[in-house]
């Protein structure tokens, strides 16, 4: 009677043992944000991506350089004549060379200078004698100034290509947290899921423990004659049921343990054990109205699609302006100088004393515009999937608020529930070891109120650990966790 009323004792002591977690290597959840976040993969391609998308606006910066150009050239031109006044071959050396700037306003500024000898050669020595400029050097200055008064009015292609840019520089980055955001909802699970293993792994444990006591203290009392051998049966069965339960725990978490350890890019045996935060004070957690409107101001899946809208709007302004004829006012101002001298030439080429003048409207237009109007098609297509995607982000916003809301919302009340529970199963467990020590009571009984034990200790710390999830994902959905962690995001903000 003794030894049944000490291993009763010790049975009990077990049962009501309080969850202890093995502290060495332990981390928080901040802790596992910042390791994921640090060098991650994905996050190194959205850096290159972003500073891709950088570039965009030095390129179209371009649009504005001053282009120059110039040509150097020869040429010999033999022709049958049919008197002796006209030349029988023709000799020129040609350099032409200009400067074209467009300006911010659409308006293009340009400056050529054309410089040309030619040299005429006839059968008569005497017609030649009268060619009085053989050799000529001619050379002319031109300046013009086009200016659009239409298509190119205002220079839309550049002022929205770089409204365009700009919005999709700020797009770019904006990705940057959005992956930064997806992965900390990866670490997040499994962080907490980790911490579900270690409270099965924990009772698992337990639960041999008590199973190993139990068969230890009928295999004596077997071997007094006080119990049959079924009883003995019974409760090497329950051990085995334990132990093969207490297996499949320990391969849940070495799982969980090497997906997280991935992620963090660590090796994936490397011992990890998670601390839990303190539970969230009711006050913190905001109703679900306040939580869409932080989601709103914080969720860069919004921020990314307002950016992406931008520049929709954007390439719709460049596409309507192709769409419109091309009219331009175009005028050109420049001298003219002709002399049997290279020198006399040049000098003459920079006064007013020969000069030309000219204004002129140039118009060009598609007439069937098939293609422009296609162009300006797809930019509205455009601009109305970023809304589109702008309202289905939203709608998807609100749904995870939703869930994680109707989490916390009904958790609450089943962890006070199973609290409640598991004490009770301690009281009833504890009445049946009693009962059981007074023999008034079998091992099958006493094996079903050990397991009821289990399992209601068990699901209250499971329903904990999963409350105190649904409030990091409340907080996550609000795009909000990061900061309340104080871990920089992938831009490091």
């Amino acid at each position: 009677m003794t030894m049944r009323r000490a291993l009763a004792v010790l049975l009990v002591a077990v049962c009501v043992a309080p969850l202890v977690a093995v502290a060495e290597e332990a981390v928080d959840l901040a802790t596992v944000l910042r390791k994921v976040l640090a060098a991650h993969p994905e996050l190194d391609v959205a850096r290159i991506d972003s500073a891709i998308a950088d570039t965009a606006s030095a390129q179209l910066a371009g649009m504005l350089d001053t282009r120059a150009t110039a040509k150097a050239g020869i040429a010999q031109n033999q022709t049958p004549v049919n008197s002796s006044f006209q030349p029988i071959e023709t000799r020129t050396a040609q350099l032409t060379a200009g400067l074209t700037k467009p300006l911010a306003t659409g308006d293009t500024v340009g400056v050529a200078l054309d410089y040309n000898r030619s040299k005429q050669l006839f059968n008569s020595p005497f017609i030649s004698q009268l060619a009085a400029i053989n050799p000529s050097y001619q050379s002319q200055l031109n300046i013009s100034i086009r200016h659009p008064l239409a298509q190119g009015k205002g220079l839309p292609a550049y002022h929205q290509g770089l409204r365009a840019a700009k919005a999709r520089q700020h797009a770019s980055r904006w990705q940057q947290r959005i992956i930064a955001h997806q992965l900390a909802l990866q670490a997040l699970n499994l962080f907490y899921q980790l911490a579900l293993d270690d409270i099965n792994l924990h009772f698992a444990r337990l639960a041999v423990q008590r199973a190993e006591r139990l068969l230890a203290y009928q295999r004596k009392r077997e071997a007094f004659g006080l119990v049959e051998e079924s009883d003995r049966l019974q409760a090497a069965a329950l051990l085995a049921q334990r132990r093969t339960q207490l297996a499949e725990a320990e391969a849940r978490r070495a799982n969980d343990q090497s997906a997280l350890n991935r992620l963090m890019l660590r090796d994936p045996d490397a011992p990890l054990r998670v601390r839990l935060p303190e539970d969230p004070p009711a006050s913190h957690i905001p109703s679900l109205a306040q939580a869409v409107d932080n989601a709103r101001a914080h969720r860069a899946e919004l921020k990314a699609i307002e950016e992406q809208l931008q520049a929709a709007e954007a390439e719709l302004e460049i596409a309507r302006d192709k769409l419109r004829a091309q009219l331009d006012l175009v005028a050109e101002l420049g001298t003219r100088a002709l002399s049997g001298s290279a020198g006399t030439t040049l000098a003459r080429t920079f006064s007013i004393n020969d000069h030309y003048a000219a204004l002129s409207l140039e118009f060009s237009d598609a007439i069937e515009g098939r293609a422009e109007r296609a162009a300006v098609r797809a930019a509205e297509l455009k601009r109305e999937r970023a809304l589109a995607e702008r309202r289905k982000a939203l709608e998807s916003i609100r749904d995870e608020l939703a869930r994680a809301a109707t989490q916390i919302r009904t958790l609450a009340p089943t962890l006070r529930l199973a609290r409640v529970h598991a004490a009770a199963e301690r009281r009833k467990f504890a009445q049946e070891m009693t009962r059981y020590r007074q023999g008034r009571s079998d091992t099958a009984k006493l094996i079903q109120f050990e397991g009821d034990l289990h399992n209601a200790e068990l699901l209250a710390e499971l329903k904990h650990v999963q409350w105190l999830l649904a409030c990091q994902q409340y907080r996550w959905a609000q795009g909000m966790l990061l900061a309340a962690l104080n871990v920089p995001t992938a831009n490091g903000s």
